[in-house]
């Protein structure tokens, strides 16, 4: 709510899925994720506590776009600090990154798995 209101928008009413989450896709790229219809979606994440009883030790990077309308890069640089230990990465885009900043996101995640890479 606070994040909608620094925007200038209101919340309340029913989402508004193309202003929460497609908000920085390009048009073109909206009209054909919307063509494909509803995605049918899991409850599991929602119904189900996480099986392990924490976070497995492997290198874990965490990528945020800055404009996320729905997860607010002030949110998450808290939860990840706080379940993870570490500060996020940001970026420009918003919640679809693959679909707003699909160069940008391949690099950053080439330049994770090259970073990788050269430690082992």
């Amino acid at each position: 709510m606070e994040q909608a209101a620094r925007d200038g928008r209101t919340l309340g009413g029913p989402q508004d899925l193309l202003d929460s989450f497609f908000h920085d896709v390009p048009p073109d790229i909206t009209a054909q994720a919307m063509a494909h219809g509803e995605l049918v979606k899991s409850d599991t994440p929602f119904a189900k506590p996480w099986p392990l009883a924490a976070w497995p030790e492997v290198p874990t990077r965490f990528l945020q776009g800055r404009d996320d309308r729905f997860f607010p890069v002030e949110f998450q640089r808290r939860v990840a600090r706080e379940r993870l230990g570490i500060t996020p990465d940001e970026m420009p885009g918003g919640h679809l990154l693959a679909l707003a900043q699909p160069v940008e996101l391949a690099n950053r995640l080439e330049a994770y798995r090259a970073e990788l890479h050269n430690l082992s």
